[in-house]
């Protein structure tokens, strides 16, 4: 009989991450199933995106374990991280301004593939993301949306086989989070995805399986639908915007 956990591609125990007196994220049982879509949701302060911090080292968690396929990889740097397969897209758009939209994207796909291929790639991952138009363009006269997709190019020309997505609707038209819902789901099916976001008519278009966070803990792991009709989650985790998106 195979062990559960050979199908856990993330897994974190007792995670914890205090700042002085404050715990943001306290002891939280967390895992993600090989080629699974889990989308995080929970209020402003209610630990999500430190949670997602530690996953990705940006921060290094005061108590716990986080392990990738077993191996423990916590209080590791963002780089060794990403070299593991990991692909990072943080909230703030992390793009070189004045470079072009192509030449960020090359310089991700380098990491993995010599320079005829990452020239390819980058082509390929710029026309998936919608922002083919604006490959001459330096990014940092983009619109936050635009940079939003860009900076989705790069991570996915990494061929990640998990992703990691924290707020990437933020900032987005309309249309911009319609491909962007798209380009997830897409890339769900070759790849594990945890995406941190509180836009719900954006969540509602990718979401299966839900982890709802509140006071640094999760207080609900459901399916989409029955997240959907919790009041308790609605009333005092998603407010009106729930109700708006019901």
């Amino acid at each position: 009989m195979s062990d559960p956990d050979d199908h856990k591609v993330i897994r974190t125990t007792g995670l914890t991450m205090r700042f002085g007196g404050v715990t943001a994220v306290d002891h939280v049982d967390f895992a993600l199933n090989e080629g699974e879509l889990r989308c995080l949701l929970g209020p402003n302060g209610a630990g999500k995106s430190t949670f997602f911090k530690c996953l990705t080292g940006q921060l290094t968690p005061t108590e716990g374990v986080v392990e990738f396929r077993g191996q423990p990889i916590t209080g590791w740097l963002t780089h060794d991280i990403v070299k593991l397969g990991i692909g990072i897209k943080t909230q703030v758009p992390n793009l070189f301004n004045g470079l072009s939209a192509y030449e960020n994207v090359r310089l991700s796909a380098r990491r993995k593939h010599l320079a005829p291929m990452a020239r390819q790639k980058s082509e390929e991952m710029l026309v998936k993301c919608g922002v083919a138009d604006l490959a001459k363009r330096e990014v940092g006269l983009l619109s936050h949306g635009q940079r939003q997709l860009v900076e989705l190019a790069m991570v996915l020309a990494g061929e990640p086989s998990l992703v990691l997505l924290d707020e990437p609707a933020a900032g987005m038209t309309g249309d911009e989070r319609d491909r962007l819902a798209r380009l997830v789901l897409e890339l769900s099916r070759n790849a594990s995805v945890i995406v941190v976001e509180h836009d719900m008519a954006f969540i509602r278009q990718i979401a299966k399986q839900v982890t709802v966070f509140n006071r640094g803990a999760i207080f609900r792991e459901a399916p989409i639908d029955e997240i959907m009709r919790d009041r308790a989650v609605q009333e005092i985790y998603l407010g009106k915007q729930a109700d708006v998106a019901a």
